[in-house]
C-alpha cells in the first residue's frame, strides 16, 4: 500500500512576520524592563544609605549622644563620623567637592549649581539657616546633609516606620533621624543626575531635603514666588544705633513704630523682599491675585511726599494706588523672591 505524507512548515513570510512582532514587543518592553531594574537597584542603594545612617545614630543614642547638644550641622557630623565610616568631608564653602557632578537638575527641571547648596535654605528648608556639610561614605555614596536638633521628633523608642520619601517602602526613618535631612546621589556620575518632580530620579531625598531654595508661598503664572505675611510687626526707626535700623532706609521716617520697615524686615527674614511699586502693581493684576480684597499692601517704594515718611501702597485688585504713613499698622505685607 502506498501512503503519502504531507509535511507542514512555516513559510518565509510567516517567519519574518513573527520575528517582526517579537522585535516590536522587545523594543517596547525592554526600555521599561531596564528602567524597572535600574529603579530597583537605586532603591536598594537608597535604603542601604538610610540603614547605615540609622545604625550610626542608634549607636549615638545608646551612648547618650543625641542630647540636643548640636547647634550646627558641623558639630553633629563631628560626632557622627565617629560612628559612620566617612571617607571624605566637605564644609559649605567646598560642598561640591563631595558631590559626583558640579551641577544637577533640581525639582523644577532647572540646572542647579551644587556649590550653591550651602545652607538648609538651599535644600528648601526656609527656616534652616545652619550650614550644610558634604560627606562621602566609605562605599562612595555622596550626601549633602543638614541637621536641626529642634526638628519635631517621635517618641523615643517608637517603632521604625517607612519614610514618606520611600521607594517601595524600603527606606526608613525614626525619631533618631527626625532632625537630619539630606540629598544623596545613588548612582554617582551616571545620569540623569536629577531630582525633577514626577520622574524616576537618581538623586534621592531624605526627610524632605531637595536642591533649590524652593518657594515658601505660591508661584504666579509668570513664575514669581509670592508669600503673604500674616504678622510683620514694626521697627524702631528713631534709634539710629538699633540692629534693625538698616530696614528704615533709604529715607528713615524717624518713627518708633515704623511698620513699613517691619514689612521689609519680615521679607528679608525669609530671604525674600518687599516688592517695588511697579512689581506690586503687576503682581496684584496677576490672575493669581485677582480675587484679593481691596486692602492695601506695602511696596518698597517711598511715596513722593514732604517730609518723606510715606510709602507707596497698592490695593489687592491692583486698580488703586496711593501713599501711606510708614507708621500705619493696617497695611498688609506680601513678599516676593529676590
Amino acid at each position: 500500500m502506498n501512503s503519502k505524507h504531507k509535511l507542514n512548515a512555516f513559510t518565509l513570510a510567516e517567519v519574518l512576520i513573527t520575528l517582526g512582532i517579537i522585535g516590536v514587543v522587545a523594543a517596547v518592553s525592554m526600555p521599561i524592563l531596564i528602567q524597572n531594574v535600574n529603579e530597583r537597584v537605586n532603591a536598594e542603594r537608597e535604603a542601604n544609605i538610610a540603614f547605615k545612617i540609622n545604625q550610626a545614630m542608634e549607636k549615638m543614642r545608646a551612648l547618650g549622644l543625641l542630647n540636643a547638644s548640636y547647634g550646627t550641622t558641623e558639630a553633629f557630623v563631628d560626632e557622627l563620623q565617629n560612628h559612620l565610616k566617612i571617607a571624605k568631608r566637605c564644609d559649605s564653602a567646598h560642598i561640591a567637592e563631595c558631590w559626583p557632578t558640579s551641577t544637577v537638575i533640581d525639582t523644577t527641571g532647572e540646572e542647579y549649581d551644587v556649590s550653591d547648596a550651602k545652607t538648609g535654605k538651599d535644600l528648601q528648608f526656609k527656616d534652616r539657616t545652619t550650614n550644610n556639610v558634604g560627606i562621602v561614605l566609605a562605599d562612595g555614596a555622596a550626601l549633602i546633609l543638614n541637621y536641626d536638633q529642634n526638628a519635631p521628633t517621635f517618641d523615643v523608642g517608637d517603632a521604625i516606620s517607612a519614610s514618606k520619601d520611600a521607594v517601595g517602602g524600603k527606606f526608613y526613618t525614626t525619631n533618631l533621624t527626625a532632625g537630619l535631612a539630606y540629598v544623596t546621589d545613588v548612582n554617582g556620575r551616571k545620569g540623569p543626575n536629577s531630582q525633577e518632580e514626577g520622574k524616576r530620579n537618581d538623586i534621592r531625598s531624605f526627610n524632605g531635603a531637595k536642591f533649590g531654595t524652593g518657594c515658601a508661598g505660591v508661584k504666579t503664572n509668570n513664575g514669581t514666588c509670592v508669600f503673604q505675611v500674616q504678622s510683620a510687626g514694626y521697627v524702631n526707626c528713631a534709634d539710629t544705633s538699633g540692629e534693625d535700623y538698616s530696614y528704615c532706609s533709604p529715607t528713615p521716617s524717624g518713627r518708633t513704630n515704623d511698620y513699613w520697615a517691619g514689612a521689609k524686615k519680615a521679607c528679608e527674614s525669609m530671604d525674600m523682599k518687599l516688592p517695588t511699586f511697579d512689581e506690586l502693581v503687576n503682581l496684584m493684576k496677576n490672575e493669581t491675585w485677582d480675587s484679593k480684597s481691596l486692602n492695601y499692601y506695602w511696596s518698597s517704594t517711598e511715596y513722593s511726599y514732604n517730609p518723606i515718611d510715606y510709602a507707596s501702597v497698592v490695593s489687592g485688585n491692583g486698580r488703586n494706588t496711593g501713599g501711606e504713613n510708614k507708621s500705619s499698622s493696617v497695611r498688609e505685607v506680601v513678599c516676593v523672591g529676590k
